[in-house]
C-alpha cells in the first residue's frame, strides 16, 4: 500500500497557515526512543483553527458525504476502564455529539482525516518533521499512514486496549492523564495476547488493576504531545473540559513482519507446541516470515489487509481441509 502520493508535497494544495515549525523538543527523545520507550514531547498546535469544534464539525460532514461511514466511531463516553471496545454504547448522531460535544457524554474518533486537503498538508509537515527528529527515511518505510482525531466530553474514559500502530497523540485542547505501560512487559501483555491480537482478536487485552502501578501516568494538557511505540497498552481518562487531540498513526515495513511471527506462533501453540518469541532466533524469525509471506498479498489495498491477509489465507485452507476431512469421514460411513 503506498502513501507515496498522500505525502508528496506538490501533491497537497492548501492556503492553510501552519506553525512554522510544529514539534518541540529534544532529538536525543526521538532518536535513542522511537518505538522503543514512551516519551512526551511538546508542539505548537494548540488553539489552531482546524481543532476548532465547529471545523470538526465540518470535518465530520465531508467524512460522511463522501460515505466513509466506517470512519467515524463514536460512542458514550463514561465507561470502565477494563470496557470492551465493541461492548461500547454506540451513538448515533454524530454531527450533533460533536457540535454539542461540552454535554453530549461523547466520544468520537474521526479517522483519516487526511481526505481532508488541510489536514493533509498538516499530516504532511509533521511526517516531514518527524523524518529529521528520528533521523529515519520514514516515508520510504512506511506501509500505512493515517491522521485521527479524537474528540470527547469532559471525564471521558478511553478504555484499556494496544494497537497495532505507532502513534504520536498531540493534545489540542483540554487536559487528559494517560496511563501507558510498557510493551515489553511480559506481565501486563504476554506472547499469546500479542499472538491472538494478530490473528484478528483486537479485544484480547485485560485491564488488570493489580497492574496499574506498572504503568507511566502522563498528565497531557495543550502544547504537549505523547510518543506511544507498537502495542503498548494504555487507557486515557479526560479532565473536565472538552478534549480534542490528533494521533498521527503508521505502519513501518519492518514491524509488519514481525507480525508474521507472531501470527505462524499463534498456530504453533494451537498444536501444542512452545513457539519461541520473536527476536529469540533469528533463523526461525526469517523462516517464519518467509513461510507467512507466501500466503500474503504483494500489494494489500487495505491497513487491515496490511498485517493480516496471509493469516486470513491460511484461515482459509484451514477451512477447506477441514471441509475434506468431514467429507472424507462421510464417505467412510
Amino acid at each position: 500500500m503506498s502513501v507515496d502520493n498522500l505525502l508528496e508535497p506538490s501533491s497537497i494544495k492548501s492556503d492553510l497557515k501552519l506553525p512554522e515549525q510544529i514539534i518541540e523538543t529534544d532529538l536525543s527523545n526521538f532518536r535513542e526512543n522511537f518505538n522503543s520507550s514512551h516519551f512526551m514531547f511538546s508542539h505548537n498546535l494548540a488553539g489552531h483553527p482546524l481543532f476548532e469544534i465547529p471545523r470538526l464539525v465540518e470535518l465530520a460532514n465531508t467524512i460522511l458525504s463522501q460515505g466513509r461511514t466506517n470512519k467515524i466511531q463514536s460512542y458514550i463516553s463514561k465507561v470502565p476502564v477494563e470496557q470492551k471496545w465493541n461492548h461500547r454504547p454506540g451513538i448515533k448522531q454524530i454531527r450533533e455529539a460533536i457540535a454539542h460535544i461540552g454535554e453530549s457524554d461523547s466520544w468520537v474518533m474521526l479517522e483519516d482525516v487526511q481526505v481532508d486537503p488541510e489536514y493533509a498538508a498538516l499530516l504532511n509537515q509533521i511526517i516531514t518533521e518527524l523524518e529529521i527528529l528520528t533521523g529515519r527515511p520514514l516515508r520510504k518505510e512506511m506501509t500505512w499512514l493515517g491522521a485521527y482525531i479524537f474528540i470527547a466530553s469532559p471525564n471521558s474514559i478511553t478504555p484499556y486496549h494496544i494497537d497495532s500502530e505507532l502513534n504520536f497523540l498531540f493534545q489540542i485542547q483540554g487536559e487528559k492523564d494517560m496511563s501507558l505501560f510498557n510493551q515489553n512487559d511480559r506481565s501486563v501483555l504476554n506472547e499469546e495476547e500479542i499472538e491472538k491480537f494478530y490473528i484478528g482478536d483486537l479485544n484480547v487485552a485485560n485491564y488488570r488493576e493489580e497492574n496499574q502501578s506498572k504503568a507511566s501516568v502522563y498528565h497531557l494538557q495543550p502544547g504537549k504531545g505523547l510518543h506511544h511505540p507498537i502495542l503498548a497498552p494504555h487507557w486515557a481518562k479526560n479532565g473536565n473540559n472538552v478534549s480534542v487531540a490528533l494521533s498521527v498513526l503508521f505502519y513501518l515495513r519492518p514491524y509488519d513482519l514481525k507480525t508474521r511471527i507472531y501470527q505462524v506462533n499463534n498456530y504453533l501453540r494451537r498444536l501444542g507446541l512452545e513457539p519461541t518469541p520473536p527476536g529469540k532466533s533469528t533463523l526461525r524469525d526469517r523462516i517464519k516470515i518467509f513461510a507467512l509471506g507466501l500466503l500474503s498479498d504483494r500489494r494489500p489495498k487495505s491497513k487491515f489487509t496490511i498485517l493480516r491477509s496471509g493469516v486470513l489465507r491460511l484461515k482459509s485452507i484451514e477451512g477447506r481441509l477441514k471441509q475434506f476431512q468431514q467429507a472424507v469421514r462421510s464417505l467412510k460411513r
